[in-house]
């Protein structure tokens, strides 16, 4: 998991699916839009355009990761009411992720 901004000041929290020397791919966990990142951290969103700017790769907490997970994999599933009903951890989750990257964020180059 690693955390983004995207062009419109949107923060992002994505799955990192897929990496190689020149860069890697990630998806948005609750749209499942999918971005490509070259080494710099600026991304292309692989459908609709924009861009958005890695801020943190900072290790989430093992409950945290856990939950990101889950919310990741529920919203693939593409789920009909009352499945998208969140749970108190997906709450707790996307209400404090953002806190928790910006105080760690990438190293300024």
């Amino acid at each position: 998991m690693i955390f983004g901004i995207a062009e419109g000041g949107q923060p992002k929290l994505l799955l990192v699916y897929e990496a190689d020397s020149r860069g890697f791919s990630a998806r948005h966990v609750t749209s499942q839009t999918m971005a490509k990142f070259g080494r710099d951290g600026k991304s292309t969103w692989v459908a609709g355009g924009g861009s958005c700017v890695i801020v943190s790769t900072a290790r989430l907490p093992s409950d945290m990761y856990e939950t990101a997970l889950g919310l990741d994999r529920k919203w693939a599933a593409k789920p009909e009411y009352p499945d998208t009903i969140l749970s108190q951890a997906e709450i707790k989750l996307m209400t404090s992720h953002r806190a928790f990257f910006e105080a760690r964020p990438l190293p300024v180059a």
